[in-house]
Formats: C-alpha cells, structure tokens, sequence
C-alpha cells in the first residue's frame, strides 16, 4: 500500500451493507413500523429473504456473528418450529403481497439443520410466501459438518449455491482461531457439491488472523485458486475483544500490524486477479463468467446485509434471531436472544427489536452511497440532488474530497468522484466522506498527515 494511504488505516468507517447504518439504529423503532413497512410492500415487488440459524457445534475464536454452541438438536429443532411461526405471522402481514426472489440461509451454521428441517422450512415457505421450484437458494455451510449424503439431500431440496468458510489454509492459524480444518476436508466437500451438479460455490478466505505472514497467506491464496471455486470473498477479520470477549482467546501478539493486514489483502487480490477473478466492490471476486461478475459490468451489481450481489431486489426481509430486514425506508431487526425472540413469537408478535426509519433524503444518499461502492464512481451532481445541495455544499464536498484528490485516492472526471482501482480497499472511507453521519471521522483527513 502506498505510504500516503497508511493513515487512512485506522480509520473506523461503516460497512454500508444498508444506510443509515446500525450505528443509528434506535429501540424507537419496532413491531408496528415493521408492519407498517410490509402493508406497503407491492403485490408483485421482489423480495429476498434470509433465514439466521445461530447455532455451531463449535466456537471459532474469530467469530463476530450472532451465534451460539449448540449440540442438543432438540433446542435446533424447536428454534426451526420458531422460524415457522415467524414466517406466519410476517405472511399474514403481508398478506399475499410481494414476489420471493431469492433465499439464503446464513449463520452460525445453517448445515447444522438436519436435511428434514430444511424441507420443513421450504414447505412454510412455499405456503407463506410462494416459493416456486427455480427461486435460487443459498446456504453457507461448514465442511466440518457436510457429507456427500447431505449435499445430495440439500441440492434435491434446491439448495443451488453453497458458501463454504475456510479463512486459512496454515495448521498454526486455524488453532491459533479454534477452527482446525485440514485442506483435504474442503476439496472433499468442493467435489462433493461438484458432482451433485452445484455450479456456485464460493470460498470465503479472511486476512489480519493470527500468524497470517505473507508467505504463508501467500499459499493459503493458492489452494484457494486450486480449488477452482467461482466466487471468493475475501474477508478483513474484525478484531474487538473488548466487545466478542472470547476473541480474547487469540493471542495479541499474533495480531499481524494494520499496515501488514493491507499487504495480505493486495497480495492476495493481485494472487486473484492473475489467476482470472475479476473483482467484484472491494472484496469479492468471481469468475467472468458468474452472475455477480454479470451484474458488475452491467452496472446491476447491489449490496445489502450479505455484501454484494447480484440480487436485484431491493426489500430484505429476515427471518431469525438478530436478522435484518430493509423495507422502503425500514431498517429493522429482531431480537438477538433467542429466549426474547421466542417470546415474541409466542405472542404473535413481529420480533422486531430496533431499527431505523430512513428518510426520503437518507435514501436518497444510501442509494447513491450503494452505487459509489458497487461501481467505484459517482455523480457528484446526483450526490447534490439527494442532499439537496447548494453551490455551498458543493464546495463543502469538494473540500473533503482534496485530500483524497491529493494522494489519489480518487479523482474527479467531469462530474464523476472515481475510486482510484488501486484504492479499492479504501472505497468505505471514501464514501464516509460523504456520509453526513460519519462526518468527522473520514472527511478531515489532511493529505498533510
């Protein structure tokens, strides 16, 4: 990375998987704004829907997800019936609106879910949301978990893409972070998936673990490409243990330094890129052929809670302990505990337990923020029009952008801001600068600094 773009480094700017962020997410809002967002659904808008299975049989030291141990597949079973319930009552609420598009189940670990759960999950949904035959159908699994047998019984239920996290490939960084995992396992799992017709398959990789070096994150790239996946993303690990305490597990020391984290991930991307992946935002790459790779030089690319994507539709509900919904304006999100977010099912009751109602000047930045980072260049002039801009502000913004101008980050092409394609990684702190929420944060830099 270049010396003038390390102090951009230490900079904590929002993931803008949705705007605003969860940082002003309120209690203010709950199951009555929820349901207010839903009656306002069209009859046959696109809706993509995301299932939270928060259970893993183990804890990976690196996790920041919203999960639990679970080895009793009972209290599994019993959280299913929950998400039933739950789709029921969203149903109801929607009332026969709405057209689903899309399915992921997401986690923890969603091939924790024995293959008749599943089954039983899609069969509520078909009854409560009309799920057809050909509706694409996403899950991330845990090759510590799958068989050939599952995969088979998956793919028959229409299980078509397959998310596999494998972080790293080094036997020291997967005990240092509780997820022992050895290659052999994930090229059983790769050709498993292959020969039940699965032509979707990504590999999530992760840098800034403990013990990563270049040479051997370097290798872990490597059998990553062998593998021959046709999507991979590549992850920052988000250290907080004074937030996740069991990330106090991974010993400091180890920590590779910020500056070392940004070598990992621009040798690792360049790795990609040599060997065919186009990327994709800042930290996805695919195959050229792959719908999302599609999508990006169509200018469709989007990005929502689950990254980028090519899915085109822009009303998220989730389903699940602590999932998100996004619904015209609505942020929303359920309950994190599952013991409240029972109770509030039991009760017949929207499980919402804070969100965000997203003005109309809010969304008009989000959407202009989304595209910035889906397609690396944004209209100043359409930037304006969503604040509602004056030539003041107009000069306001151009004063935040100098210092990325000056040690170019980005550059100014007619009316375009463009993201430097070097400075990817840096796009987040481009857009904080035109996030009024974040001001003070990314927008005072001085390139003198």
């Amino acid at each position: 990375m270049r010396t003038a773009w390390q102090k951009y480094l230490e900079l904590n700017v929002p993931r803008y998987t949705s705007y605003p962020s969860a940082l002003q997410f309120t209690d203010d809002v709950g199951a009555r704004e929820h349901a207010d967002a839903l009656a306002a659904i069209g009859k046959d808008e696109p809706i993509s829907f995301y299932l939270h299975i928060p259970f893993c049989r183990q804890l990976c030291y690196y996790c920041g997800c919203n999960m639990r141990v679970e080895n009793n597949d009972q209290r599994i079973r019993s959280y299913v019936d929950d998400l039933i319930d739950e789709m029921a009552i969203v149903g109801g609420h929607l009332n026969g609106r709405g057209a689903l598009t899309q399915i992921h189940f997401g986690g923890g670990t969603p091939n924790i879910l024995s293959a008749a759960d599943v089954e039983r999950l899609l069969a509520a949904m078909k009854e409560a949301f009309g799920l057809k035959k050909r509706t694409p159908i996403a899950m991330e699994i845990d090759p510590r978990l799958t068989n050939e047998f599952q995969i088979a019984k998956l793919t028959r239920l229409g299980v078509s893409r397959f998310s596999i996290g494998v972080q790293d490939v080094d036997p020291k960084v997967q005990a240092a972070i509780n997820r022992v995992q050895p290659l052999s396992m994930v090229e059983a799992c790769m050709r498993d998936l292959r020969r039940a017709g699965v032509s979707d398959i990504s590999l999530d990789v992760l840098y800034g673990l403990p013990y990563q070096a270049l040479c051997t994150f370097r290798k872990t790239i490597n059998k990553v490409i062998g593998l021959g996946p046709d999507r991979i993303s590549l992850f920052g690990y988000a250290h907080m243990p004074s937030k996740l305490s069991h990330q106090r597990l991974i010993p400091e020391e180890a920590m590779p330094s910020r500056p070392m984290r940004h070598v990992l991930a621009e040798d690792a991307a360049l790795q990609l890129e040599n060997a065919g992946y186009e990327r994709i935002g800042f930290d996805h790459f695919a195959r050229p052929d792959a719908a999302i790779a599609r999508a990006a030089k169509a200018q469709a690319l989007n990005r929502n809670f689950q990254g980028f994507t090519e899915d085109e539709a822009s009303v998220v509900i989730g389903l699940g302990t602590s999932a998100i919904s996004s619904v015209h304006g609505l942020i929303a999100q359920n309950e994190k505990s599952i013991p409240a977010y029972r109770d509030r099912i039991a009760r017949g009751q929207l499980p919402t337990s804070k969100g965000v109602v997203a003005s109309v000047r809010d969304q008009d930045i989000g959407e202009w923020l989304k595209r910035l980072l889906c397609d690396m260049r944004g209209s100043l002039n359409a930037y304006l029009d969503a604040i509602g801009g004056s030539k003041a502000d107009h000069d306001q913004v151009m004063e935040r952008l100098l210092p990325f101008i000056a040690d170019d980050i980005v550059a100014i092409e007619g009316d375009d801001v463009v993201i430097h394609p070097d400075a990817r990684p840096l796009a987040r702190v481009v857009a904080a600068a035109f996030d009024p929420y974040a001001s003070g944060q990314a927008t005072f830099v001085s390139p003198a600094v």
